[in-house]
């Protein structure tokens, strides 16, 4: 319950209350209050303040020790802060937000690529044969020789197990001989519009690097895990609750959800009590009418007056990223001077979405990272 109304309090604005908090308060009693802060209030006016009382979900006051006294009830929630610092809660405006996964391979921050080999053959370990193993976060600028890595990683380690794991921007996959197989990708494949198989330049197979719209290509014929519908959502469950938990610790009380969202789902952990963020889910810009309607029903019903959940705009992706070398330049790479980046659909197509959506009255975003990307945004 500490954690939510600490929350509360810091997500809500400190500046209308400010001003109104500087004459003797008569209202009724705070459920919280926290005195002896040294509060940030990000407020030109009153930069700094030592007290906050919350009634409900809103900051009633942000004040001095002395002021704050009168906010104080038989039953308000005291904290003594004890001098430590306060401040506005921090709004993540580009968060790709989901339950933690107690089964991913995280290689985040990791330098040397024998990591990967070793993180996949403990996971091969705890699971039957056909099981996928997934994971990621890598990025290959950040290993000792700063090359891509190949299945060769994979191979070894997992023979008898498909494997995938997604670069840090999700752009690019790196997958092992047996997704290859099992995807009936050869030589002779094509390489999809708005994507990229990495190829061996002496032998022309793939090396395991699939880019953008080639992941698509991508198939697991992969074994199931063998759990009950319950098990399966108490672990979903369990995700999400540690997602917030960690989402709370870092002072994180609201979020932009780009890459979507479930309303239904956080409108029922907020039914539940469970919410402790706010956020706003997005769409893919479409020009499907029907779509678009159902859009529509979400914005009816997740308004942007809404104070917990939102949806907010719709977006779309008209290259990739600088990691991957799929941003979309008008020159070529330096490195790759074949290469100048993989638009994710032709300009009429991104122009005919986008309009489709503004008809609409929606809000548009677009993901461009290269200078030709941006152009035709």
């Amino acid at each position: 319950m500490f954690a939510r109304k600490v929350t509360f309090a810091l997500a809500a604005a400190f500046f209308a209350v400010t001003a109104a908090c500087q004459a003797q308060y008569t209202g009724p009693p705070a459920d919280l209050v926290v005195t002896n802060a040294d509060i940030v209030t990000i407020d030109k006016d009153n930069p700094r303040a030592e007290a906050v009382a919350v009634i409900g979900e809103e900051i009633v006051a942000v004040t001095s020790n002395a002021a704050i006294q009168a906010y104080i009830g038989d039953d308000t929630e005291v904290i003594d802060a004890g001098g430590r610092l306060m401040i506005p809660g921090f709004n993540d405006a580009h968060a790709h937000y989901g339950p933690l996964d107690p089964e991913y391979v995280e290689l985040r921050y990791i330098t040397d690529k024998n990591i990967i080999t070793e993180k996949v053959r403990e996971r091969v370990a705890q699971v039957e044969p056909g099981v996928l193993i997934y994971g990621g976060h890598w990025e290959h600028e950040m290993f000792d020789d700063k090359e891509w890595p190949t299945k060769k990683l994979l191979d070894e380690v997992a023979p008898n197990n498909p494997v995938r794991l997604s670069r840090a921007d999700g752009h690019s996959s790196l997958v092992n001989s047996y997704v290859i197989r099992a995807s009936g990708i050869t030589n002779d494949t094509p390489d999809p519009f708005g994507g990229e198989i990495q190829r061996d330049p002496v032998t022309g197979e793939a090396t395991g690097i699939f880019k953008e719209q080639a992941q698509g290509l991508l198939r697991y014929n992969a074994v199931s895990v063998e759990r009950t519908p319950e098990e399966q959502a108490a672990l979903r469950d369990q995700g999400w609750d540690d997602m917030l938990e960690f989402t709370r610790s870092l002072g994180v009380t609201s979020i932009q959800h780009a890459g979507g969202g479930n309303g239904e789902l956080y409108q029922r952990m907020m039914d539940e009590g469970r919410l402790t963020v706010r956020v706003d889910i997005d769409g893919r810009i479409t020009t499907d009418p029907e779509q678009l309607d159902r859009y529509e029903e979400l914005r009816e019903r997740f308004p942007q007056s809404g104070n917990w959940i939102r949806f907010g705009y719709l977006k779309g992706f008209m290259d990739g990223t600088l990691g991957s070398g799929t941003a979309l330049f008008h020159e070529p790479f330096d490195d790759e001077p074949d290469k100048s980046g993989l638009p994710m659909m032709p300009y009429e197509e991104m122009e005919e979405r986008i309009l489709a959506g503004d008809a609409r009255g929606f809000q548009i975003g677009s993901h461009c990272i290269g200078d030709k990307a941006n152009t035709w945004t």
